[in-house]
């Protein structure tokens, strides 16, 4: 009897063993597990901040390369105009425009976009889990930098542009009595009378002068954060690849289009002077509409001009983008000129100017249409299914189903 009172104490003690063991193993397996999610979240987490901060420094070298390109752009039109100063009606009038333009102040501050900086500086959680002293060192150095090429564009004299946008006044002319043609004619005289002015102003050529440096301090920024930012790469392990699918995560929110759901009629409406719609039908054919409403002539003394585009062609989905193939002979042009108020003497010119305006507007879209008749579209509807998001080079449309 004893002896059994000892075999089940030891079969006891045994399962007690083996319970405490068992529970042991658990939590240690549980805390194991829990510590290993916990470094995966603190990794992606990691990871994520990095590629946000390391987008924006490649977005703001994207903003400072187009205003270098602007700016070279400008800047041999105004040399031109400027070697020619002597026989100026030989000039184009685009190049003059593009002369006057480049001397006129903008009113505007230039401005980066610092919602990401902020989201960077805004947690002592971030600098954390980023984990690598040097590449938040350079994320420093680099928002601190950016700061100062904002304020340096908005404030240094070099970079002010030498004419007040008030003078532009002076291009203004007495339109009574004259024609269209009269009108255009007397215009882009005064417009070169107007240049010609201000480009034997001292001030203005020492602004021109300038110009050249300020596009090398333009060149060396781009060089600069280049370099800065392939380092941060290198120094996070961010490859190309996982760059370009953050970039596709962040711009591309919704739902892919499949054939069925594209089928129907797509409206987009900003404005009620703004109207857009596209017709996609199931033998993958399409139309699209576009309806944009512009400002009178200052020939005449109000209302507005509605100019009326109509395109057709094909259409297909290429995993996410939407592919479009434009087909220049079906392309048209019509403008609505009822809201325009005129007086009696000054309809037929009215009616030249919508006439020519239709032509010009006729041989931009057909000419669009010719030398880029493919467009690929980032496409994405939402959860309902009737709201759709393009994205292009252009920027980012919206629309709803009809």
């Amino acid at each position: 009897m004893s002896e059994d009172k000892e075999n089940k104490r030891k079969s006891w003690r045994m399962q007690f063993l083996i319970s405490v063991l068992g529970t042991s193993i658990g939590v240690g397996l549980t805390f194991a597990v829990s510590h290993m999610m916990e470094t995966k979240k603190k990794e992606q987490a990691q990871r994520m901040t990095a590629m946000m901060v390391i987008h924006d420094i490649d977005e703001s070298i994207n903003i400072v390369k187009e205003m270098k390109d602007n700016m070279e752009m400008m800047y041999n039109a105004t040399v031109y105009a400027k070697n020619h100063i002597d026989n100026l009606s030989e000039v184009p009038n685009d190049t003059i425009s593009m002369s006057v333009g480049f001397l006129l102040e903008d009113d505007q501050e230039f401005r980066f976009d610092k919602s990401k900086e902020k989201i960077f500086h805004s947690s002592p959680d971030t600098w954390q889990n980023l984990g690598n002293m040097k590449f938040i060192d350079n994320v420093q150095s680099f928002y601190f930098d950016r700061q100062a090429f904002q304020d340096m564009r908005n404030t240094s004299v070099v970079w002010k542009e030498p004419v007040p946008i008030n003078e532009a006044i002076k291009i203004n002319i007495d339109y009574s009595d004259m024609d269209l043609n009269q009108y255009m004619e007397r215009y882009n005289n005064r417009l070169r009378e107007f240049l010609k002015e201000k480009l034997d102003d001292n001030r203005i050529k020492l602004f021109i002068d300038y110009t050249q440096g300020k596009i090398s301090y333009l060149v060396l920024t781009i060089e600069s954060w280049t370099q800065l930012n392939n380092e941060n790469k290198f120094l996070m392990s961010i490859t190309d690849e996982e760059l370009v699918n953050y970039v596709n995560t962040i711009n591309n929110n919704g739902i892919a289009l499949k054939d069925n759901s594209l089928v129907g009629i797509w409206c987009a409406s900003p404005t009620d002077e703004n109207l857009s719609e596209y017709e996609f039908k199931k033998d993958h054919t399409f139309s699209f509409s576009n309806v944009t409403t512009r400002a009178a002539n200052i020939i005449f003394s109000k209302g507005n001009v509605k100019i009326i585009c109509n395109k057709v062609g094909t259409w297909a989905l290429e995993g996410d983008s939407l592919v479009l193939m434009g087909d220049a002979d079906g392309v048209s042009v019509d403008l609505d000129a009822s809201d325009m108020i005129v007086q009696p003497e000054k309809q037929e010119m009215l009616d030249d100017w919508v006439n020519e305006l239709k032509v010009t507007f006729t041989d931009i879209y057909k000419n669009d249409a010719k030398d880029n008749p493919k467009s690929m579209w980032s496409a994405h509807l939402d959860g309902s299914q009737n709201k759709m998001e393009l994205k292009g080079k252009e920027g980012a449309f919206y629309f709803k189903r009809k």
